[in-house]
């Protein structure tokens, strides 16, 4: 029987779909913009992905792949470069403010003898924020990092005497409310997850797959959801504090990054759950 792969990715798409238009309606994105949207992730993916001998697709071959005329495909990729800059922008500065969080709990010079994280003054040399920023943080001001980790809840900031002082709440930058850095992290999570997806669908026989698995039951009663998302925040936190620390541990050298010798690497987990089911 010949399987119909282009139903498959059709089928695969629009479960993929939902969560993401459930995002758009939710913040006002009407369809005609999502259209456009879409047009604009063919023309990126296709210049990107699809070249031949190594080359980056050039517009007659992006317009054949896509279905967009060469006209279209110069105005949308002219767009995608402008674009591209502040992305980069936006992802390095939530990787810093992570960054920061991490050396706060992994630095000795940042923990007492039971390696819990010290109350730090806001200035001054390390331990301090300021220092800790510059440490960790690039080029990103201090008090930038400070209001953003306080919007979320990571860190409260106080006064003792006439000093100013910053407490660590938190390791990990998580963002709960709805805001704009929420909705930018929602597409980094999205993307990790499927290029992870993708790449063990379409890679090279002699390439490793990469580190993707599920842990689901469809029989588990609604009352032990509670002690089920206890276990889960409890384990799933331990397990990436120890992933975090071996990251750490294995970071390349100043010199070595900026040589560009460096990938971005790590895991995600991720909560399971369907609807609960309708009571008649």
């Amino acid at each position: 029987m010949e399987i119909d792969l282009k139903g498959c990715a059709v089928a695969a798409g629009r479960r993929v779909l939902r969560s993401l238009v459930r995002i758009m309606i939710r913040h006002g994105v009407m369809h005609r913009e999502f259209v456009e949207l879409s047009k604009e992730i063919y023309v990126e993916i296709a210049s990107r992905d699809y070249g031949l001998r190594g080359r980056p697709t050039n517009v007659a071959r992006t317009a054949l792949l896509t279905g967009l005329d060469r006209k279209e495909v110069t105005r949308l990729r002219s767009r995608l470069e402008r674009q591209e800059v502040a992305a980069v922008e936006t992802n390095h500065r939530q990787d810093r403010i992570s960054r920061v969080l991490s050396g706060w709990h992994q630095n000795p010079d940042y923990l007492d003898d039971d390696r819990t994280p010290l109350v730090i003054p806001r200035e001054g040399p390390a331990p301090s924020f300021d220092a800790l920023v510059k440490s960790y943080g690039g080029d990103v001001p201090a008090i930038t990092i400070l209001r953003e980790l306080q919007r979320v809840e990571a860190v409260r900031a106080s006064r003792v005497g006439a000093t100013d002082t910053v407490t660590v709440l938190r390791r990990n930058y998580r963002l709960d409310t709805v805001a704009p850095e929420s909705l930018l992290r929602s597409g980094s999570v999205l993307e990790d997850i499927g290029t992870t997806v993708t790449h063990n669908l379409y890679r090279d026989a002699d390439e490793p797959s990469r580190f993707e698995a599920r842990a689901s039951n469809i029989a588990l009663p609604s009352s032990s959801i509670p002690a089920y998302e206890t276990f889960v925040r409890q384990e799933g936190q331990e397990f990436l504090e120890r992933v975090d620390a071996w990251l750490s541990e294995h970071e390349a050298a100043e010199g070595e990054a900026r040589q560009g010798k460096t990938q971005r690497v790590g895991v995600g987990l991720y909560w399971i759950q369907s609807d609960p089911p309708e009571v008649s």
